[in-house]
């Protein structure tokens, strides 16, 4: 779901942007100050509409934009960190097959997502 907005927003609105939670069908979205939440609540409808698209099903039928400065930067520079912390005989596949994903920033959150699965399956 992440990754969808990521995809439908485009690089500049992910920059100021990070989806935080998806809590009946509301998608909770942090952003930099009130300027980018104005701007992205007039465009709600588009996004509602190219999220479900891309996830192929009705996932999200709410946006609710909240003013969290400190967090989007954190999520921006925790997810520059790419690395695997799962069993080397998973990671590895995995990030081979990566590079076949051309978008720098949906390989990066491919490996991201992939790496807290592989992770959490670790456990």
């Amino acid at each position: 779901m992440f990754a969808a907005w990521s995809v439908t927003v485009g690089f500049q609105v992910q920059r100021a942007t990070a989806p935080i939670r998806l809590e009946a069908k509301t998608l909770v979205v942090a952003v930099v100050d009130s300027n980018w939440r104005t701007q992205l609540a007039g465009m709600r409808g588009q996004i509602i509409f190219k999220i479900n698209s891309i996830v192929g099903a009705n996932l999200v039928s709410r946006i609710q934009f909240v003013i969290n400065e400190e967090l989007v930067r954190c999520v921006h520079k925790m997810a520059a960190e790419v690395k695997f912390v799962a069993p080397d005989e998973q990671a590895l596949p995995l990030g081979e097959k990566a590079e076949n994903i051309e978008d720098p920033e949906l390989r990066a959150l491919f490996l991201r997502a992939a790496g807290k699965c592989l992770d959490r399956r670790a456990r």
